[in-house]
């Protein structure tokens, strides 16, 4: 079911206009970089946007040298945290994506983790490519913080779970703010 919806959702994704995932992205990274939590966070694991997800890599250049910022590298099916300090050493890696081409892997704590997916549900649940990089790093690093960024067209009420899916914190669409761990109540 789950391969299915994937399929569903990438091509439901990639068939929103060009011009709508822009003006989107634009709001939804701004209502990010103006969230408090964001501004109070140090170190920040991000993902580097790929095809038709929420296009992150001129935030990151905007907030390199102002915020510790970590990107992931795909090494032997495992998802490693890579402290970068320029875009330019990113080079295309595990599926076609950017990634560092350094190997010094962080394994630290880290504030605030920026979680991409094809698709959110309303309960903070993700639907992402099912290779389980975010569930495991979820269930296994520390992190104070997660939030998703998603196309509020996109947002689901439900998706399917397992015992291994792990919600998001917060999820951040053009639209709208959705506390899912009310203990951020208080927070844009």
């Amino acid at each position: 079911m789950k391969k299915e919806l994937r399929k569903k959702f990438i091509i439901e994704r990639n068939n929103l206009s060009e011009d709508y995932r822009n003006n989107a992205s634009a709001k939804i990274l701004s209502k990010l970089e103006n969230n408090k939590i964001f501004m109070s966070a140090e170190k920040i694991f991000i993902f580097v946007g790929f095809g038709s997800e929420v296009p992150t890599l001129s935030f990151i250049n905007k907030w390199i040298g102002k915020k510790q910022i970590f990107v992931p590298k795909i090494e032997n099916k495992i998802m490693n945290l890579v402290h970068i300090t320029s875009i330019e050493n990113l080079t295309p890696g595990h599926f076609g994506v950017l990634e560092p081409t350094s190997c010094s892997y962080y394994t630290g704590s880290i504030d605030l983790v920026i979680t991409p997916s094809i698709v959110f549900d309303k309960n903070g649940y993700r639907l992402g490519y099912g290779k389980g990089y975010y569930d495991k790093y979820f269930t296994t690093n520390k992190h104070k913080t997660s939030i998703g960024l998603s196309y509020d067209k996109l947002l689901q009420e439900k998706v399917p779970t397992d015992k291994y899916d792990k919600k998001v914190d917060i999820i951040i669409t053009e639209e709208q703010t959705l506390i899912i761990n009310e203990k951020y109540n208080s927070n844009d």
